[in-house]
């Protein structure tokens, strides 16, 4: 791993992010003599890639990110105690994903409701690194013209061309820890599932089968964190701001001529500026940060607007005469999250958590060596993925993503979760507080019985699919239940069926929310109503994908930046 020296400069003398309880650091004042082409805020899936792609094209770029460093190569510092004295977070290694579960201080935003990740690369610095090619569906059946399976299959190629996947992380080519992979997935095959290298067959998604493809490169993480990051951050055009949080962005009627910033254990507060006449602010914030300063910055519905104008914001927020009415918050999505749990003899348990403070020394120092064993792999051994498609009594297709892991109630177990996606029709609404926290008012989970009745026949697929598997037996549902009755019996709230896969709430499309329509942004995901604001990240998803999001969100992000660029007044 190398580190970029520009990058560590920025963060040690400036932008250095403190433990909980250290001294304060001073804030950095914004340059008053420096503007720039493009200010994107949010540096995940969305952010990154975006800044990337605009400076490459020679434009001034500045990437906002609220949260500190997160890998080793850009100035990340939090560990374990046995990865000290290397150039390694948490982050790098794929086998501590889940800890953000068991220890999220310092890591997850503290103005959601759900769990996000406030860091250097968002979620793709934090999730378990799973990397799909999208279904043409994903495209064809949620995505207005110009941005279907056609339109952005060269943006795909682009992106797959930068981050592979690979279905072997460890770097000396095996596999470990297979035995739940070789349970479950040897159990559907011999029903008649088929097995299939995933992303060589996207368009492959009924009663198919795969090894987990993650988007790990080295034996470590890496994603638009090791790519597209790595190849921005050598441009004298491009800067990068950590630890610096977006208030609002600064207007006069349609025109963004800034966005204000606070400094967050460190970082730079003030105004910065966009080029005048024709700089521009892209929003790449995630589902519910975009959403935030969307209200913040008095675009949405006048109930949210009114409720910022009564919190902290209101003496410095956009008279209300110049505020643009847009449905931001509503659409809101995630895939409708149903785990069941098996167990068999065969299954071993490895434990991942336990690593963080006591790792089992050889498989550290085979990581730490050679970047193979366990630690390669995403926690908690995640694997196989399966997919079938349920026609619903509607008529309308409906993609299910299973994603099998070994944890559970036994050392035998594994639990096996269910996404909806593609098809469901059920939708939720953002919200935000006078606190300025944004939360989920309205689950999207089930409200459409059709999207009920696509999650209970996958069920019972499932179940017939592995009734005569010798010594496999069901903990959840148990035999004596009905699928019908068991997700009759989970409540569709986040903290059960929530998938952390939120899409949605700036939805892209033709039909202008100001006039009665349901989209917050154009098909150059401009908002409405303004000449130079654009959303570029989850929150224009009109509908749930099939799989995990993270590479469809880098595909938009490469598909948006060619279709900004291309309009009139580019720099």
């Amino acid at each position: 791993m190398h580190t970029t020296s520009k990058l560590v400069s920025a963060s040690t003398a400036l932008l250095l992010w403190l433990q909980p309880g250290s001294a304060q650091v001073a804030c950095g004042a914004v340059p008053t003599d420096t503007t720039y082409d493009y200010i994107v805020v949010g540096s995940g899936a969305g952010g990154i890639p975006i800044a990337d792609k605009l400076s490459e094209a020679g434009h001034k770029v500045l990437l906002i990110e609220k949260g500190p460093p997160s890998t080793g190569r850009w100035g990340g510092t939090m560990k374990p105690a046995w990865l000290n004295g290397t150039n390694l977070t948490r982050f790098d290694v794929p086998g501590l994903c889940n800890q953000i579960w068991a220890d999220p201080v310092g890591v997850s935003c503290t103005d959601v409701d759900q769990m996000a990740g406030c860091v250097l690369g968002g979620g793709t610095a934090v999730n378990a690194g799973l990397w799909w090619k999208p279904h043409p569906d994903d495209w064809d059946t949620n995505f207005p013209d110009g941005w279907k399976s056609k339109d952005v299959a060269a943006a795909t190629e682009r992106v797959f061309s930068r981050i592979p996947g690979t279905i072997t992380p460890s770097m000396d080519g095996k596999r470990y820890l297979s035995q739940g992979f070789d349970v479950l997935g040897g159990s559907l095959q011999s029903a008649g599932w088929e097995y299939i290298i995933p992303n060589d067959n996207p368009e492959k998604k009924n009663r198919t089968i795969g090894h987990s493809t993650f988007m790990y490169s080295g034996g470590e993480r890496g994603g638009p964190l090791a790519t597209y990051l790595v190849s921005a951050s050598g441009r004298k055009e491009f800067t990068l701001w950590t630890n610096t949080v977006a208030k609002r962005v600064v207007r006069t009627g349609g025109h963004v001529t800034g966005v204000e910033v606070e400094c967050n254990r460190g970082g730079h507060a003030g105004i910065v500026s966009v080029t005048p006449g024709t700089g521009r602010v892209i929003l790449s914030a995630g589902t519910f940060g975009s959403a935030k300063l969307l209200f913040r910055s008095g675009i949405g519905p006048t109930d949210q607007l009114n409720i910022v104008k009564n919190s902290t914001d209101g003496p410095t927020m956009i008279l209300s005469n110049q505020w643009i009415n847009l449905p931001v918050g509503y659409n809101l999505n995630d895939h409708v999250g149903t785990d069941i749990e098996i167990a068999h003899p065969d299954v071993v348990f490895y434990d991942y958590y336990g690593a963080w403070t006591k790792p089992i020394v050889s498989d550290a120092e085979t990581y730490l060596a050679n970047r193979t064993g366990p630690f390669a792999q995403a926690a908690p051994n995640i694997g196989p993925i399966f997919w079938e498609i349920i026609k619903g009594s509607d008529g309308v297709n409906r993609h299910l993503h299973w994603q099998a892991r070994v944890e559970g109630a036994l050392n035998t177990s594994m639990t096996v979760t269910q996404y909806l996606g593609t098809g469901s029709q059920s939708r939720g609404r953002l919200t935000i507080t006078r606190q300025l926290n944004t939360l989920v008012s309205t689950p999207p989970y089930l409200r459409n019985e059709h999207d009920k009745e696509a999650v209970v026949l996958g069920l019972i697929s499932l179940q017939e699919s592995l009734k005569t598997v010798a010594g496999l037996s069901w903990i959840t549902p148990k035999s004596n239940v009905t699928a019908e009755q068991f997700v009759n019996s989970v409540p569709a709230i986040p903290s059960r069926r929530g998938s952390n896969h939120w899409t949605g709430t700036a939805k892209i499309g033709t039909d202008d929310g100001r006039t009665g329509g349901t989209s917050v942004v154009d098909l150059n995901t401009k908002v409405y109503g303004t000449d130079n604001l654009f959303v570029v990240d989850a929150s224009i998803f009109p509908g749930m994908i099939t799989a995990n999001p993270s590479a469809a969100i880098v595909i938009v992000a490469e598909h948006a930046a060619t279709k900004i660029l291309a309009l009139p007044n580019s720099l």
